[in-house]
């Protein structure tokens, strides 16, 4: 009886890891989907206050930084594919690795 509580106590760990990874991939893509929208509309209602600005260098360093940032968002959402497969091989490596390496620990056996 105690054997089958440990097991189930094990997949349910592996469930709520596996709810875990699926909803933090999914904040994941809509903090970029939201920061992309957002930033532009953002964009679009203070450009002209940009454009008024009258020192050239400040104006030039101002839309540089703009122009990086999006640079930046649009290469972080080119990798979210890479990095959503790198969490997922992991979650898998850990559940398989706990449920064959690791899974006579914890019933009192010895190292050795």
């Amino acid at each position: 009886m105690e054997e089958l509580y440990e097991k189930s106590g094990q997949s349910a760990g592996a469930v709520g890891a596996i709810i875990m990874l699926i909803v933090g991939i999914g904040v994941s893509v809509m903090v970029l989907i939201f920061i992309g929208a957002l930033g532009g509309q953002t964009y679009n209602l203070v450009e002209e206050d940009i454009d008024n600005i009258s020192d050239a260098t400040i104006k030039a360093s101002v839309k540089s930084g703009i122009t990086s940032g999006f640079e930046a968002l649009e290469q972080t959402g080119n990798y979210l594919p890479i990095i959503v497969l790198a969490v997922v091989i992991s979650l898998v490596l850990t559940l398989v690795l706990g449920f064959t390496a690791f899974g006579g620990m914890g019933r009192g056996g010895s190292a050795l």
